[in-house]
């Protein structure tokens, strides 16, 4: 199992060369690129020379000695109904391209859920449906998968988290099954989990996802209220557990951290490596404890 940690927060502070070489020294064995770029018309990857800018980030993490292994397609456009087939759509799709240029093997792409998601369930399904299913000859193409993600959004009235897209087991095996692609897999978003009062608890949807659904994870602490992205133990989800149904379900997929401003933000550049290796031994631990339990429940 690879430990990994998602560039955005390192990349925007050092600059994705020095970003790799921090990340290789703390002790991380991947890194999940982050594509947040491309909802800037002016960022490189966004440009006609975005190939080049890719191979140029894949060369860094190289001379660093790491890799990727994931991304994150990119999801905070604006006027999603009047762009989406002039400007948004062909991003996602050359977010998968750059994913194959990056050698990363999967791209989690947020499913389609900047609306109300109560009473708009079946709708919103078959919007996904339609999506994804569009996406999957691209994924086909460049030779990755496509993770869907686990969604909460807030009560408009009483400013809380409540149910979005893929936040239940049953709606999220929903989803993989009925697309029934070896493109399309499960991302785990832990954090957003815990937010969702009637969604049970991680290890809960680890056990309902299975092993041959659940092949990526986004790997976060909170206070059960808020999404605070923080480190694991950091808040009050129960680590213990959730790493135990990881071996249970015998996960082959990567342990990847999306926890990185919340808590390296608070350190200066001299103190900053300490801290990201401090990440990093807890990430060892965690993977640590999902070995044991693989081992035991075997």
């Amino acid at each position: 199992m690879k430990l990994s940690n998602n560039t955005s927060y390192i990349e925007k502070r050092f600059g994705i060369e020095k970003a790799a070489v921090l990340m290789k020294k703390a002790g991380f064995t991947a890194m999940d690129y982050s594509l947040h770029h491309l909802c800037n018309d002016e960022a490189p990857l966004s440009g006609e020379q975005y190939r080049k800018e890719a191979e140029y980030i894949r060369k860094c993490a190289a001379a660093a000695g790491i890799g990727f292994n994931q991304t994150h397609a990119p999801f905070k456009f604006k006027d999603w109904d009047t762009n989406f087939e002039d400007v948004i759509f062909p991003k996602i799709t050359r977010s998968l391209e750059i994913t194959a240029i990056l050698g990363a093997e999967i791209a989690v792409v947020h499913p389609l859920h900047h609306f109300v998601f109560a009473g708009r369930e079946e709708e919103i399904f078959e919007l996904n449906m339609n999506y994804y299913r569009r996406l999957i000859p691209y994924a086909r193409e460049y030779g990755v998968k496509i993770a869907i993600e686990n969604m909460w959004q807030t009560d408009p009235l009483r400013r809380h988290p409540v149910d979005d897209t893929c936040s239940c087991a049953e709606e999220f095996i929903r989803y993989i099954d009925t697309l029934d692609s070896e493109y399309i897999v499960a991302c785990l978003d832990l954090g957003h989990v815990g937010l969702i009062a009637g969604a049970g608890e991680a290890e809960d949807i680890i056990r309902a996802l299975g092993h041959d659904r659940l092949k990526s994870l986004h790997v976060h602490d909170n206070n059960y209220r808020d999404d605070q992205h923080l480190i694991p133990g950091l808040g009050k989800m129960h680590w213990d557990k959730i790493a135990g149904a990881l071996g249970e379900i015998d996960y082959t997929g990567d342990l990847t951290f999306e926890a990185a401003g919340s808590f390296l933000g608070n350190y200066d550049d001299e103190f900053f490596p300490t801290a990201l290796r401090f990440m990093a031994e807890v990430g060892g631990h965690l993977i640590d404890l999902v070995e044991r339990s693989r081992i035991t429940s075997g």
